[in-house]
């Protein structure tokens, strides 16, 4: 007889081989929030590197998940379900009220012929309750289901306006899937951050806590390029993609605050409220993920080249190989609210240098330290 440790060792090895192997990572369930995603697939919900001196960049982690890339044309609301429960509802209270009536007169006109008082038994009396019951649920759906039928309407109306003003070039809106997490900075580059690696400030608007601008793409990759040398970690630009979804943080709404002008307000400095100039980073409200500034303050250079959308599901994309403009995103402090939506795209050369131009960066996410 053969031994059979050759192939107990074979069989071994082949699940430590399979065990090493890197397995991938959960998707974002669509409400979770970071700390819990950040449990669930063993990585710390925040990363800090060192920029010497004293220095930090704050980073917070972004999901793997999938999403709506662009602006979608809005579905017209089916009316049948509504209708139904309207009819639904009529004919529940109407057969409510019958029953209920029904049973209070059998036991008054049963106390008339017998000539004592109403008396109830308990069978009478639960079914009663279970009459009245129906008539209120009925009522309900009957009073309720109009209003909810009107509210539809008037939403799939202003989706169907916010689409038809949105621009070509977000079109068509399709699905994408990121499948590997990653830490993106809490906010801009700052003017101290970008110092702090480069050696230079070339920003107009100085300030340390203030968001670096008047950089091209060039230079915010080579800023990239430093810091992963300094830190031994890769340091690069979003790709579009990550930047959108990272900004969305799971809403569907024009901007991560919700659809109106007010909503944009809290949470970006544009040209209505920025009185002509970019303001430190973190003074506005933070998304559902804790990503301050990615609407206004400054456009936010992405790793892309630039091209038209795709109607095609698209997994990790990441532009085309080659072009001759780079991918602009968030709007700044000069901007009307529409350049600053969640969907809207703009592109440059990336040897362009301009006073409302920065940048934020990311980091591969990794279980190991």
């Amino acid at each position: 007889m053969r031994p059979v440790w050759p192939l107990a060792a074979f069989v071994c090895a082949l699940l430590s081989a399979a065990d090493a192997q890197p397995q991938p990572y959960p998707l974002w369930d669509g409400h979770e929030s970071i700390e819990h995603y950040a449990a669930r697939t063993d990585l710390p919900p925040t990363k800090s590197l060192d920029l010497g001196n004293g220095v930090t960049l704050d980073l917070v982690l972004i999901p793997a998940g999938k999403f709506i890339m662009g602006t979608p044309e809005p579905k017209p609301v089916d009316e049948v379900p509504f209708r139904t429960k309207i009819i639904v509802g009529q004919s529940a209270f109407a057969a409510g009220v019958g029953v209920l009536l029904v049973l209070v007169a059998v036991v008054i006109i049963r106390a008339i012929r017998q000539r004592h008082r109403p008396q109830y038994s308990l069978a009478r009396f639960l079914a009663m309750i279970a009459a009245a019951s129906v008539a209120v649920m009925g009522g309900m759906h009957w009073w309720f289901s109009p209003q909810a039928l009107a509210q539809a309407q008037a939403d799939y109306s202003a989706a169907l306006a916010r689409y038809r003003s949105s621009y070509e070039f977000e079109k068509p809106a399709h699905d994408v899937t990121l499948t590997k997490p990653l830490y993106m900075g809490k906010y801009e580059v700052t003017q101290e951050q970008y110092a702090a690696v480069m050696g230079a400030n070339p920003s107009n608007f100085k300030g340390a806590n203030l968001p670096v601008e008047t950089v091209s793409w060039d230079e915010a990759t080579e800023f990239c390029k430093k810091l992963s040398e300094k830190t031994g970690q890769t340091v690069r630009l979003p790709t579009e993609a990550e930047w959108e979804f990272a900004c969305r943080a799971g809403t569907s709404t024009t901007y991560n605050t919700g659809d109106s002008d007010g909503d944009l307000d809290r949470a970006a400095w544009y040209g209505a409220n920025s009185k002509g100039t970019t303001h430190p980073v973190c003074q506005k409200a933070a998304n559902a993920w804790g990503l301050h500034d990615m609407h206004g303050n400054v456009w936010e250079w992405c790793q892309d080249w630039y091209e038209a959308y795709r109607a095609e599901a698209a997994v990790d994309p990441q532009g085309p190989p080659q072009g001759q403009i780079r991918v602009l995103r968030g709007g700044s402090w000069l901007n009307f609210p529409r350049f600053c939506r969640s969907a809207y795209r703009y592109w440059i050369s990336p040897g362009a240098r301009f006073i409302s131009l920065g940048f934020r960066v990311v980091v591969f996410a990794s279980r190991t330290p």
